[in-house]
């Protein structure tokens, strides 16, 4: 029981976390970059190493359930794998030099910061998206293999993966059309990575906190918070 229930700590954690990353860049930076990334080098670099260092530690540290016969990788596998891909992306981050132009607040690279290395923004890019792509494979496929889950729940986790995957391509597509045309989309929808991005962590983050039964907190809390009404009435 207390595996358990670390279990679901380990899930809300992740979810939280999820909810809390894109707003804490925005307000502790108060300027809209090209991506999350970005942010690395401005006063927003604390939350964002923190959070994503995070993930890392929560996700290889998470035990999941046993592999299932006829499963080819298990829980513990894929987040393993995932926890490293986002490590990477910390200790690898993007470039400083402005992609945004006017928009991007270009400041002077720190820790393992660099301006221009294409091998290393390939990396950072690369763990990234593979980082994206497991946490869309736990929710499309691992999160429904409760058999005991209602249908609505794993429709939850189904179409959470599918979102992540859809934000993640679509990412893909655009960076292959700016190869192929030498364009730059930023001119076009500013910020478009940023918000993709926003749109992928907040659909793995809502599958997690669901996958934690956090909706068992919510009513606890609800009845405690009723309870204590009523003892003020009387």
């Amino acid at each position: 029981m207390e595996d358990k229930k670390s279990m679901y700590s380990l899930r809300k954690t992740i979810g939280i976390l999820g909810l809390a990353l894109p707003i804490l860049l925005l307000v502790s930076h108060q300027q809209l970059l090209s991506s999350m990334s970005h942010y690395y080098y401005t006063a927003g670099g604390v939350f964002f190493i923190l959070i994503l260092s995070a993930f890392g530690l929560i996700l290889i540290n998470y035990g999941g359930y046993p592999k299932q016969e006829g499963e080819r990788f298990s829980d513990r596998f894929i987040t393993t794998v995932a926890g490293i891909c986002i490590l990477i992306t910390v200790l690898v981050p993007t470039k400083s030099e402005n992609p945004l132009g006017t928009l991007f607040f270009t400041d002077t690279p720190y820790l393992f910061g660099h301006q221009s290395n294409s091998l290393l923004g390939t990396i950072h890019l690369l763990s990234a998206a593979f980082f994206f792509f497991l946490l869309g494979y736990m929710s499309f496929y691992k999160f429904v293999l409760n058999h005991n889950a209602s249908a609505s729940r794993n429709r939850l986790f189904k179409r959470s993966g599918i979102i992540v995957w859809a934000a993640v391509g679509t990412l893909i597509i655009i960076f292959a059309i700016e190869k192929l045309l030498n364009i730059n989309m930023d001119e076009v929808f500013p910020a478009y990575t940023f918000w993709l991005e926003w749109v992928a962590v907040y659909a793995f983050a809502v599958a997690w906190l669901v996958k934690g039964k956090i909706h068992l907190d919510v009513e606890k809390m609800m009845k405690t918070f009723s309870q204590e009404k009523s003892l003020e009435k009387h």
